[in-house]
């Protein structure tokens, strides 16, 4: 069972974060207006009309203004009624002030027969008028056209559009529905602000058994000899036998997929238009229906994570359920160590092998898969987030978290190591005092100074990893006769960084932490001891607390690039 809706906005994608928020079954005009940020005097003020629609999670836009919106790449006609869903952009002049719709929680599943008949219902005085104009055909002579031609431009590659004719989305079609139908022309779709993007070839089935593969080192490699390749051209097979192989898991009912990390794409390195046109030849080349996954920049898309799996599953196969028992994931980042084999190289990861694991499906190497090599040695992560057990807080076990007698709490730990949550959850009665709050350790002195004016207890959380940054507060404490207890976060190097790739994929207000700030404070850390004048010295262990199951989910999945 879904969750149901409880908002909805129009958030900007350009310059300073906009954003508008659309009640439920309630008009809304937007346009120029100190709300949105937009002073072009084309747009006008009252440009286009909303109305969302929480229980069906779907948007009803219709253009008032003189000047044309723009929908998902497509021109809009003044007083004509379309149908606008999760993520779907809309721009308020044609090619300008780029919004998208966003309802939160996102709906998980879209409801397709309901958003035609409210669809069908509204534009019912319009019928024949819902046309879309593509950039280049601004004409009003249009009794020339083919009816193909008009029929390919009431297919927006978002959102829905419906005439007397046609009833199309950006998602699944009815062609997904069973393991023998299958698309009969390639598609290119955008998901996320474009984080994922997704090629389907001709001819590609939905099955129950999945062949996935990463693409580089693992079906091509590059011409030039280079690890990376120089440009989109620079690349050829992997293995003569890369096609008959493929072929064969194809005809024999698998469906064939790649899901690839692109990190350049984001970057600039590549245009995006040349990588689209290298994925066609790459497929084109292998000669089999595949369906590629492409991970844009970091997201909960970039393996080791599974969001590319589970895109797959939820909107890509046509309903079907993968069977994971009889499907298996091919990648050459499998944490091999040096020498795995006479002179190799170590393997710059093991992403492939962890997103397998992460996934539970069966993982093979390139060579073991086309070669049929043995499997050869590996190396897992240090830490791995499926044994964290259930342990004390804090070490020794009866240490009392709070006094009732005034007192400091320094915390030391690195970045990431759950010092604020432990804080904000266990030490709520006493007075916060943070670096990063404050802006500098003399501001934090005086907050201290006043809190024990005030006699209240207080916990001083900041990193404080060496002795240096530990004196100044306990001399404050000794002038006022006041004691202090040193709480250290036990978290290891790997643990934090897991738990900073969490926050970052969790929780968009959080700001990632560079590893390299983690690693500094590793390298400069000192243990506290008594001798520094601390009354008591207590290990914390990082014991975490999830919001939702799905939460639990992913910390309890290999989350790092290693």
């Amino acid at each position: 069972m879904s969750i149901p809706v409880k908002s909805c906005y129009l958030r900007t994608l350009e310059g300073i974060p906009t954003n508008v928020y659309l009640p439920d079954n309630t008009p809304i005009f937007v346009g120029r207006s100190p709300e949105t940020g937009i002073t072009d005097v084309k747009c006008s003020r009252q440009q286009v009309r909303l109305c969302a629609n929480y229980t069906e999670a779907i948007v009803t836009v219709q253009q008032i203004g003189p000047h044309a919106c723009g929908f998902n790449g497509f021109k809009t006609q003044k007083d004509v009624k379309f149908v606008a869903k999760h993520n779907d952009r809309l721009e308020l002049l044609y090619g300008k002030h780029v919004f998208e719709i966003e309802f939160n929680p996102p709906p998980s599943v879209n409801n397709f027969a309901s958003r035609k008949r409210l669809y069908e219902s509204e534009t019912k005085e319009t019928e024949g008028k819902t046309k879309m104009l593509k950039s280049d055909d601004c004409s009003d002579n249009h009794s020339e056209e083919s009816e193909n031609d008009r029929e390919e431009e009431r297919s927006p590659s978002n959102g829905i559009y419906i005439n007397q004719k046609t009833f199309s989305t950006g998602s699944s079609t009815s062609s997904e529905q069973s393991t023998e139908s299958s698309n009969t022309s390639a598609k290119w779709d955008s998901v996320d602000n474009g984080k994922l993007l997704i090629y389907t070839a001709p001819s590609v089935q939905n099955r129950p058994k999945v062949a996935a593969y990463d693409m580089d080192g693992t079906l091509i490699r590059t011409k030039s000899g280079l690890v990376f390749p120089k440009d989109c051209n620079d690349w050829q097979l992997l293995y003569h036998d890369v096609p008959g192989k493929l072929n064969q898991l194809h005809m024999t009912g698998y469906k064939i997929v790649i899901f690839t990390n692109q990190a350049g794409l984001s970057t600039g390195k590549f245009k995006i238009s040349d990588f689209k046109g290298k994925i066609e030849k790459v497929v084109q080349k292998i000669g089999v229906p595949i369906q590629v996954f492409i991970a844009v920049g970091k997201s909960i898309y970039r393996k080791p994570t599974i969001g590319m799996w589970e895109f797959l599953e939820k909107e890509k196969n046509g309903s079907i359920t993968i069977n994971k028992a009889k499907s298996f994931y091919v990648g050459d980042a499998a944490g091999r160590p040096k020498n795995w084999a006479p002179g190799k190289k170590k393997d710059h990861s093991s992403v492939d092998r962890l997103m397998a694991l992460n996934v539970d499906v069966k993982f093979e190497t390139p060579e073991e898969h086309f070669l049929k090599r043995k499997a050869p040695p590996y190396e897992l992560p240090k830490f791995n987030p499926k044994n964290l057990s259930q342990i004390d807080i804090c070490k020794p076990a009866d240490a009392e978290l709070t006094l009732k007698q005034q007192e400091i709490i320094l915390m030391v730990g690195s970045p990431g190591s759950g010092k604020s949550y432990f804080t904000k959850n266990h030490l709520k009665e006493y007075g916060y005092v943070n670096r990063d709050t404050l802006g500098s350790w003399q501001k934090c002195i005086a907050a201290v100074q006043q809190y024990l004016n005030e006699r209240k207890s207080i916990v001083i959380d900041n990193t404080n990893p060496n002795k240096a940054s530990r004196e100044r507060y306990i001399e404050v404490a000794k002038k006022c006769n006041v004691p202090v207890r040193c709480f250290v976060m036990t978290t290891s190097l790997e643990h934090a960084k897991h738990n900073n790739k969490f926050r970052e994929l969790t929780d968009s207000n959080h700001t990632p932490i560079n590893d390299i700030i983690i690693h500094s404070y590793m390298k400069n850390y000192e243990p506290p001891t008594l001798e520094e004048g601390f009354k008591e010295i207590v290990e914390i262990n990082f014991i975490p607390n999830f919001r939702n199951e799905q939460d639990r989910r992913l910390y309890e999945m290999y989350l790092l690039e290693n």
